[in-house]
């Protein structure tokens, strides 16, 4: 089941595809970061392999290269409670020609193009009760599946064999 749902995930995203996107801007989140800048640039231009990727902070700040005037795709991760500065989303809106967040703040559910909701009742994509960072990272990956950018990890994590591995060594007394 894990690989069917990830499969329809990608299909998902592959028809979320946006045509023409030379421009993204990333608003980063403040409740957790859970990809880092270049995870999250990689799987963009994986995604749109010619766009450049500008980031933002959740207070307006470039993080890194300042972004262009106008920009192709806004993906906005920017959450409920999390402090921005008044009217940023519908400046940012005006700026790009694509936007896609989460319905935080005033303006959001009515001027984004592409809402992932995470309220109970109001939506049927909503992630189950888990740790504040297992949330947050399905949140961001149905917010990345709406922006047309795939999200498919290529393995699991072996476990941390730290203490066993020089059990497991053979001795050196002898040499």
């Amino acid at each position: 089941m894990k690989f069917v749902n990830a499969l329809s995930e990608k299909e998902l995203a592959r028809r979320n595809r946006v045509p023409g996107v030379r421009t993204v801007l990333v608003v980063l989140s403040s409740a957790g970061l859970v990809y880092d800048v270049e995870c999250l640039r990689q799987k963009i231009l994986l995604s749109y392999p010619e766009a450049a990727v500008f980031f933002l902070n959740t207070d307006g700040s470039p993080f890194g290269v300042s972004p262009s005037e106008h920009f192709d795709l806004l993906i906005d991760f920017t959450g409920p409670g999390q402090r921005q500065p008044f009217l940023l989303a519908k400046k940012l809106r005006r700026m790009s020609r694509v936007a896609v967040g989460r319905p935080a703040g005033w303006f959001r559910k009515r001027i984004y193009d592409r809402i992932f909701s995470e309220v109970p009742g109001k939506a049927a994509n909503r992630p189950p009760d888990l740790d504040a960072l297992q949330r947050e990272r399905q949140i961001q990956q149905g917010i990345l599946n709406l922006a047309g950018v795939t999200f498919l990890p290529t393995g699991e994590t072996a476990p941390d064999r730290e203490r066993e591995i020089p059990r497991e060594l053979p001795s050196m007394q002898g040499l």
